[in-house]
């Protein structure tokens, strides 16, 4: 854990730790989600959305036998 302290500007220093684990530079984005009155989450955001979810739940298709197989399985017991 390393401590910051609110500015009179209410702006906080990200300490070198932070930044430097975090790979954070001027300039990039964060979002701040509260959790409750005394806690706060900082989330790095990506430059783009698309290429940070490329391949999410690429194993779940291959667990069902690929992604066309799947859908074509799916499509094939549908009602005509």
């Amino acid at each position: 854990m390393v401590n910051t302290t609110l500015s009179s500007n209410h702006q906080i220093v990200m300490p070198k730790a932070i930044r430097e684990r975090m790979k954070l530079k001027a300039g990039t984005s964060v979002a701040l989600y509260p959790l409750d009155d005394n806690r706060v989450v900082l989330v790095k955001q990506p430059k783009s959305y698309v290429e940070a979810l490329s391949g999410l739940g690429k194993e779940v298709w291959g667990s069902l036998g690929g992604a066309d197989k799947y859908i074509k399985q799916e499509r094939a017991s549908w009602d005509k």
